[in-house]
């Protein structure tokens, strides 16, 4: 079947809503700003072409690159990557190229070089955004960060939730949190 980016498929609508998504996810937009959706309709098959014409790869690999060039922010599921593989495979835009330790190394065919080059300036658009998201990931919504906040959240849910925490502890758990609050403000 022939889609809207003249090289087939269904797309991946609903992949990559927000910057949250995937398994860093929980602060969308309220969390260093960002679009709604990190990846549109296509954009996923988009990015494997395009990274499968700079080296051939296996699914691990890109999910991978994907994750690195995205400083961490993000990184694509398996359950995104291997059926898109699967799906280009079989729309006759990548071929196994090599089997390595039971991987299967994927590059381009003919027919994959000539979807990029139908979608080249799609294909530069979605790049240029995505290098603009690990330029945020890596200035304010690093995984370490997120991480981090994250333990803080859980740490206090967990401390409030037992029935001994007393209003004192809970008065100094607020302390707590503004001074770390003030300290960072102050860097």
């Amino acid at each position: 079947m022939r889609g809207e980016y003249g090289c087939g498929g269904r797309g991946d609508k609903g992949f990559g809503r927000g910057f949250g998504f995937g398994r860093h996810g929980g602060f969308g937009r309220g969390f260093g700003g960002g679009r709604e959706r990190l990846f549109d309709a296509g954009d996923v098959r988009l990015a494997i072409l395009k990274l499968l014409s700079e080296e051939p790869s296996y699914g691990y690999q890109l999910m991978k690159t994907m994750e690195q060039r995205l400083a961490g922010g993000y990184t694509p599921s398996a359950g995104v990557i291997y059926p898109t593989l699967t799906q280009l495979e079989e729309e006759g835009l990548v071929c196994v190229a090599a089997s390595e330790n039971n991987k299967k190394v994927y590059s381009l065919t003919p027919e994959g070089f000539t979807c990029l080059d139908a979608n080249k300036e799609r294909i530069a658009e979605l790049f240029e955004r995505l290098e603009q998201a690990g330029e945020g990931f890596r200035r304010g919504r690093s995984p370490e960060i997120m991480k981090a906040f994250m333990n803080l959240r859980d740490a206090v849910a967990a401390r409030v939730s037992r029935q001994s925490t007393t209003q004192e502890q809970v008065r100094k758990i607020i302390d707590v949190i503004n001074a770390a609050s003030k300290t960072i403000d102050e860097l």
